[in-house]
């Protein structure tokens, strides 16, 4: 097939994903606001964001971005000296590729006038380039291989990406040995470049032969010293203008073995005609394949790193913030960092839910935003993870792709909540974001009224109790240090929460040396439905000064944990 048809096809089809994509970033929200707004009026408004921001000296904030967060990946740096050589390994040598090799025409041919792709400095460039892009995905997969005890999470088109870059690189080098050993290929390079009488062209092919990997049929065995001589002076008189000694392609002089072996069993033209095949393909299927795929985030993330850049934390206006919300799913690269740092690993180890992880809900929202998911069992483990973030931020910190993460997960939570899901876990104040009333304030007090209600139904309080508290048995608690304690109150004494509250019991139903006290007598409901667990800042303050080692921290995690599945059970039933 006619290698323009092929290109052209290519790159139909990623025209048509460019636009699909596009057009998901002014058609799809995670959180319709409350009047609606239009696809037409999402347009207008990016477009007057970028003319306002185009002429004013914010524009030196998109250079600096640009340099800073684009180029240099100073996030990736700070965090990570790994993941930053991986990434920069990987980008620096596919752009010089990209500009060097799949564009010479258009760009080297344009700026460098002696230029010749068999030339040095260019002919070991391109490999070096190739090799710096090879170490980069052998560091990528490293990573995903090593840090998988650290919750990075890989998916098939994690793998898929890696592959892909891998092959186009691989095949590149192997089509360049072909062609160095290949006979067919010096042939035509005499015939259309040379003209030699019979003991030149003998010479010339013997040095060949023996410095640039040329594979003869006429000569099998090691030439003589003189031959060869005079065929390196043949050559510097005929050829070293326009090509560099082969060895220059270090990489793909090392390949043309493997090529050879190749060649010898399918024939020197068909091998060349395969490997220059397998090379385009790969090509071509990338540029096809790259809107629909996670590495339509070379075209989101620099976007989402120049609105970060310029907007920092500020939302904007409903329409851009819809948008930017967009833009910020689409740049992901599923790289991992965010989960890495997340504060909420401690839960994840608990729940084992993978949505609990920055980076896998992201993916999940993805799928949210576009209404493709309706599974119940999903969109519950989705809200659970929502609302066991700490809202601390770190996750939109490091990310490299300038996401705002903690706003994208604020507003699906909402999201949800507006579906009518009741979200327990909303009583702890690890689900309250921070900077919340700007943006939520009439659902959040509207969702924690239900969920409030929810507790009244399932726990009594300390003070609805009128008959004398009675002993029972005490059911086998997972953490049973409670026990040790011997009502000296010094956890309730040292605690902050309590300290921050004029009348504490009235505020939060039980202190925490009360806890304690509802453990002992047996009735562990009491304890579950106390204020005072969901209040818990988890300073550990009162666990560091108990002269008697009882864990009251790790208890109140486990009594929430018990309180939410005791409702979650009375919800479902």
């Amino acid at each position: 097939m006619n290698i323009n048809i092929l290109l052209g096809l290519a790159g139909t089809i990623c025209l048509i994903g460019l636009f699909f994509r596009l057009s998901i970033w002014f058609s799809q929200e995670l959180h319709p606001p409350a009047s609606p707004v239009t696809i037409g009026q999402r347009i207008f408004d990016s477009m007057q964001s970028v003319l306002r921001t185009i002429f004013s000296s914010k524009i030196l904030l998109i250079v600096k971005s640009l340099f800073v967060d684009l180029l240099f990946q100073k996030r990736i740096f700070d965090k990570s000296y790994l993941r930053w050589i991986a990434h920069s390994l990987i980008f620096f040598g596919f752009i010089m590729l990209l500009l060097m090799h799949a564009m010479d025409s258009i760009i080297m041919d344009r700026f460098f006038l002696d230029y010749q792709s068999t030339l040095n400095p260019y002919l070991f460039l391109r490999n070096l380039f190739g090799v710096l892009v090879l170490a980069g995905v052998a560091v990528a997969v490293f990573r995903r291989v090593s840090l998988r005890s650290q919750r990075l999470k890989t998916y098939p088109s994690d793998w898929a990406a890696l592959i892909f870059i891998a092959v186009i690189i691989l095949s590149g080098m192997m089509l360049e040995g072909a062609k160095i050993s290949s006979y067919t290929t010096y042939q035509n390079m005499v015939e259309e470049y040379g003209s030699f009488d019979e003991q030149e062209a003998d010479a010339l092919e013997a040095f060949w032969v023996q410095k640039n990997g040329l594979v003869s049929p006429d000569f099998k065995k090691p030439q003589p010293e003189e031959r060869v001589a005079y065929g390196m002076e043949v050559n510097g008189d005929s050829c070293m203008e326009c090509h560099a000694a082969n060895s220059s392609a270090f990489a793909s002089f090392a390949a043309k073995n493997v090529a050879q072996s190749i060649s010898a069993a399918v024939g020197d033209s068909q091998a060349l005609t395969m490997f220059w095949y397998l090379h385009i393909l790969a090509c071509l299927s990338f540029l096809a394949w790259l809107p629909f795929s996670k590495m339509f985030h070379i075209i989101a993330a620099p976007i989402s790193l120049i609105i970060k850049g310029i907007s920092g934390d500020k939302s904007g206006e409903t329409a851009t913030l819809l948008t930017n919300q967009m833009i910020g799913l689409s740049a992901c690269t599923h790289c991992g960092s965010c989960s890495i740092e997340c504060s909420s690993n401690m839960f994840f180890e608990s729940f084992q839910n993978d949505f609990i992880l920055p980076s896998e809900k992201v993916q999940f929202l993805k799928e949210y935003a576009a209404g493709r998911v309706t599974d119940k069992a999903d969109l519950k483990r989705l809200q659970q993870g929502l609302y066991v973030c700490t809202s601390c931020d770190r996750c939109t910190d490091i990310c490299p792709s300038g996401i705002n993460l903690k706003e994208i997960f604020v507003t699906a939570r909402y999201s949800l909540l507006d579906r009518g899901i009741p979200e327990v876990s909303m009583l702890s104040h690890f689900s309250f974001p921070l900077a919340l009333a700007q943006s939520f304030a009439g659902d959040h007090l509207k969702a924690l009224k239900t969920v409030t209600n929810l507790f009244r139904k399932t726990f009594k309080q300390l003070s609805e109790i009128t008959l004398p508290m009675t002993l029972s048995k005490s059911r086998n608690e997972k953490n049973s240090s409670f026990k040790s304690c011997f009502s000296c109150q010094r956890c309730t004494n040292i605690c902050p929460v309590v300290r921050s509250f004029e009348n504490p019991v009235e505020s939060l139903g039980l202190l925490p040396h009360q806890i304690m006290f509802s453990l002992g007598l047996g009735n562990t409901d009491l304890a579950m439905g106390s204020k005072m667990i969901w209040n818990c800042s988890t300073c550990y303050l009162c666990q560091e000064h108990c002269p008697n080692g009882v864990e009251l921290c790790d208890i109140f995690y486990s009594l929430k944990n018990d309180a939410l599945n005791k409702i979650e059970a009375g919800v479902s039933s």
